[in-house]
């Protein structure tokens, strides 16, 4: 049985040679046309470039615009409801500056992400971070931005406040949610852009990680399931549970076209039959040149699609291919294709 070094060395002496033959054919094209042109000092990349920041750009646009606001008198608190069922309670004079409750009106921002295709075109996949260090996916029923504002300032949350996801079916009902909160109390992960890991939180401070309450309730479209949970302070959090695997792990390798890499593309790992968990493959191996992720926690067996996004002359590209994990599976993405945003987010939420 080959060791894992071997398998490496294998892995590593097959992209090296791919990168070589890719190499020589592109040489060849480039001599073909420069032998055509007479003016032939300068060779011109006429192909077009992944773009990185513009992508990024693309993700905090689709965050910005999924914001909603909502005006509360800071004295008596009240409700808020956003467009997909999500409503959060604040409790009078809970919006503080600098320590001290404000009066008057505040503005309230509100992002509610339920699907897939929101999380990846918003760049909030589910990609929790244990105690330990070592990075799983989790399993989510709802993420949530929330912050509030008056005059151009940034309010803290002086009091708890409560969220209640948006009403499920009964037979969606998935139990066991927990409270996580994005990079924990880092002061970095809390604004709108923030993209840092999901952690465990205990927002009540009383040693414990903390759960969602599950709620029953009946309104115009029948029987329906909440989940509750309350907040302490503002920024993202997240309703997940620990997506756990049973049987052997692998890695899984990416291997993306030339020209493409961790600074101007994004690509992620759809689990099949989970409409809520999607991991960004954030790991990018240098000697293989192919993305990876991070501790070979894949099962083997598992069907899973693979989703890569990039940006190209102001224009969404991307790629979608199903496969099954193997041990030390390598997956490759021969080439993207254009596509417009509300198009890919009906393919995303079409997978399996």
């Amino acid at each position: 049985m080959k060791t894992q070094t071997q398998n490496f060395m294998e892995l590593k002496n097959c992209k090296v040679v791919s990168r070589i033959l890719k190499n020589v054919l592109g040489l060849s094209i480039l001599a073909i046309f420069a032998s055509c042109d007479n003016n032939n000092d300068e060779i011109i990349d006429l192909q077009p470039q992944p773009d990185g920041v513009a992508l990024a750009a693309r993700f905090n646009e689709n965050r910005q615009e999924a914001t909603q606001e909502f005006t509360i008198d800071a004295s008596s608190g009240g409700v808020i409801t956003g467009t997909q069922g999500t409503q959060v309670a604040f409790q009078p004079n809970s919006f503080g500056l600098n320590g001290t409750p404000v009066t008057g009106n505040v503005t309230v921002q509100l992002i509610e992400i339920y699907d897939k295709a929101s999380m990846l075109l918003k760049n909030r996949t589910t990609l929790g971070e244990r105690a330990n260090g070592d990075k799983e996916a989790l399993e989510s029923a709802g993420e949530f931005f929330v912050a509030a504002t008056q005059e151009g300032n940034k309010l803290a949350l002086l009091e708890m406040a409560s969220l209640t996801s948006r009403p499920i079916n009964p037979a969606e009902f998935v139990g066991g949610m927990q409270i996580f909160r994005a990079g924990g109390e880092d002061d970095d992960c809390d604004g709108i852009d923030a993209t840092c890991d999901w952690v465990e939180t205990d927002e009540d401070k009383n040693g414990e990680n903390d759960t969602a309450e599950v709620r029953d309730g009946q309104g115009a479209a029948g029987v329906f399931v909440t989940y509750n949970y309350n907040i302490g302070n503002f920024g993202w959090t997240n309703l997940d549970r620990w997506f756990n695997f049973t049987g052997p792990k692998t890695e899984i390798f990416i291997d993306v076209p030339d020209g493409f890499d961790k600074d101007n593309c994004a690509v992620y790992l759809s689990y099949d039959g989970e409409p809520t968990a999607l991991a960004r493959m954030d790991v990018w191996n240098t000697d293989l040149e192919m993305f990876t992720e991070h501790y070979g926690l894949i099962p083997v067996g598992m069907e899973v699609h693979i989703i890569m996004v990039a940006e190209i002359n102001g224009q969404l590209n991307y790629a979608i291919q199903g496969t099954t994990v193997v041990q030390n599976h390598i997956e490759t993405i021969p080439s993207l294709s254009p596509i417009s945003q509300a198009a890919l987010e009906v393919l995303i939420n079409g997978l399996p």
